[in-house]
């Protein structure tokens, strides 16, 4: 039985995923701690006996990596599916699901937590949760759900730490998603235009500038300007036209390059001033943003 916890970082044991000696994790991100979403990579060969997994309040979102022969029931209807790589489920919250596997499956599951969906329900629509229907499907095509899903699977190959804050803010995108696509409540997209204001902007970028070397997470951007974790996010993407992560992961880049041309400090020093996790950490994050490592940039400033 999944079990419920308050805080602390949303486990697989917490999901109806039991793995059983049919089936193996080769992924998870139970050791990254994130709270409100859980992203496991799952191996399963057929079992003579059905998967019968429990009802949760969460949203369970589906991928599969490789050619899938599976039946899916819901008490309601039967999916008899062929799934090819790009193929994903929706199972809204409280939805038991019983599956039969007839050959090897890879599946990519993600679990959201039912708090994200009622704070991005009440950003959208102005609506309590419990009064948006989510409507299951199976076996759909989605191009910008399966985009969302690949970048967590992503993620899970991130060290731990280093993108709480991009995890907070794909949850969000992810429930956003699908309360826009898997209900039937009309989104105006009013508030979805809705630009910082100059002094939160301001706020915001000071706060980043002087905790480089801290976590810095979603949770306490919102608080400083005042707003819900879901409205900073949208908001944040309207003012600087890249997510709350990417804008720290860009600050923290160029505070390293400031160091490495005018000091003498050692790289793994810059690392921990700057925010990352450790040298190595830096060193993939500034050849993917600057094009080649710290050491070789400093020699490059030095010439």
């Amino acid at each position: 039985m999944a079990r419920r916890m308050k805080g602390g970082p949303f486990r697989l044991d917490q999901t109806p995923l039991g793995i059983g000696s049919k089936g193996a994790v080769l992924r998870t991100s139970d050791d990254l701690g994130w709270p409100n979403i859980n992203v496991s990579v799952i191996v399963r060969k057929p079992d003579e006996r059905p998967l019968v997994h429990q009802a949760v309040p969460d949203l369970w979102l589906a991928m599969s990596r490789f050619q899938t022969e599976l039946t899916i029931e819901t008490g309601e209807r039967v999916w008899d599916l062929s799934a090819s790589r790009s193929w994903m489920s929706v199972i809204a919250p409280k939805t038991p699901v019983v599956v039969n596997l007839r050959g090897n499956s890879v599946i990519l599951h993600v679990f959201v937590r039912r708090a994200i969906l009622a704070e991005v329900a009440n950003e959208l629509f102005e609506r309590d949760v419990k009064s948006v229907e989510i409507v299951s499907s199976f076996g759909v095509e989605d191009f910008g759900l399966a985009n969302l899903l690949r970048l967590l699977e992503e993620m899970l190959f991130e060290p731990a730490g280093d993108a709480d804050l991009k995890a907070e803010y794909l949850a969000r995108a992810l429930a956003a998603h699908v309360l826009r696509k898997n209900t039937t409540v009309t989104h105006t997209g009013a508030a979805a235009v809705v630009p910082l204001t100059n002094r939160q902007v301001r706020l915001l970028k000071e706060y980043v500038r002087d905790n480089l070397s801290s976590k810095i997470v979603l949770k306490d951007l919102a608080s400083l300007v005042n707003l819900s974790q879901t409205g900073l996010a949208r908001r944040f993407k309207v003012s600087f036209r890249q997510s709350p992560h990417r804008y720290v992961m860009e600050v923290r880049v160029s505070r390293a390059r400031e160091l490495l041309e005018h000091s003498n400090r050692p790289i793994a020093e810059i690392a921990a001033v700057c925010g990352f996790v450790d040298r190595t950490h830096l060193g993939v994050v500034f050849k993917r943003s600057v094009g080649m490592t710290p050491s070789m940039y400093r020699r490059s400033m030095q010439e």
